[in-house]
């Protein structure tokens, strides 16, 4: 027999072969579901162009693991979950709407290989399936308040929010233009006259973003990421509020307006409870994915029901 297999590849080795030609040939298999490799370059495709990023084959041929053993798992339990057919058809609808109606839609779907019946049962199945995933992580999602509590004592220190205030200016280039200083010192006398800060930055600041909207910078923080580091912003030192201040930078001259400072401070946990409760369940629910995933993938391992032909 060993002649027979690996020397004149007879009969023996021609029955083996063929037997498992179409698995060796696929990409992943999953409990004998085959996927093929067009079917792993099509999804590598799909995620990458979601992503923007370069997907690894084996990163992928390991999602579509998943979401196989998912699919296979919602059918052994298809008597537990529920069939929600008319939310399968409401969304179809919608998506048909968004398509410019239903003719272009099932056309769209045609040339995809699917009928409306038949894309509605896709969806309704994934539907299935995200019900049986929530049931699942449902225990992930339940965070009393002595967890939140004991978070905001880990985190509040990461929360404080730095001192603040509004911030406007005109700025006036002083590349190539050797009087840039007297047109700086010029707007300054407008302002001391009554002149509205707003319109002038409008018509004379060099600064195109924020001259059309009146010379507004936004609030700014006293961190690393100061629009003019060499002003003094924040501190013992820092400019009055709501007084026009001349100052130079190595881009030019800028007419400052700051309004008055808030000071530093670390939000309540009141403020932020329910910020922190939607953080925790999120965190938990992306470790009760891993773990259900996790558990599927490990029992059909130990199973040798799971076999992956990619590099």
């Amino acid at each position: 027999m060993c002649i027979d297999l690996w020397v004149l590849q007879g009969p023996m080795y021609g029955f083996l072969h063929n037997k498992n030609k179409q698995l060796a040939d696929a990409a992943v298999v999953v409990y004998g579901e085959r996927i093929s490799p067009g079917q792993l370059a099509r999804h590598k495709a799909e995620q990458e162009a979601i992503s923007g990023r370069p997907k690894t084959d084996i990163a992928m041929a390991m999602d579509m693991v998943r979401s196989s053993l998912l699919r296979m798992r919602t059918r052994y339990n298809d008597n537990q979950l529920k069939h929600d057919r008319a939310e399968a058809e409401r969304l179809v609808a919608e998506l048909a709407t968004r398509a410019g109606g239903d003719a272009e839609f099932e056309q769209q779907l045609a040339s995809q290989g699917y009928t409306r019946n038949q894309f509605t049962d896709k969806l309704e199945a994934r539907l299935m399936q995200l019900s049986l995933l929530d049931r699942n992580l449902e225990p992930h999602t339940q965070v009393n308040d002595e967890a939140i509590e004991a978070h905001y004592k880990q985190v509040k220190d990461e929360m404080a929010i730095p001192a603040s205030r509004p911030v406007k200016h005109i700025f006036i280039a002083s590349l190539n233009r050797p009087d840039a200083r007297q047109a700086a010192e010029q707007i300054m006398t407008r302002l001391a006259a009554g002149e509205d800060f707003a319109r002038l930055a409008a018509e004379l600041s060099d600064d195109t973003a924020s001259g059309p909207r009146g010379g507004e910078l936004g609030m700014v923080y006293d961190d690393a990421l100061l629009p003019l580091p060499e002003l003094k912003l924040f501190g013992d030192a820092a400019i009055p509020a709501d007084t026009p201040t001349l100052a130079q930078s190595k881009w030019g001259w800028h007419i400052i307006l700051a309004g008055a400072i808030t000071p530093a401070r670390t939000p309540s946990l009141e403020e932020c409870r329910e910020t922190l409760r939607t953080a925790i369940i999120s965190a938990q629910r992306e470790l009760g994915v891993n773990t259900f995933f996790d558990t599927l993938i490990k029992e059909a391992h130990r199973k040798q029901h799971i076999k992956i032909h990619v590099k």
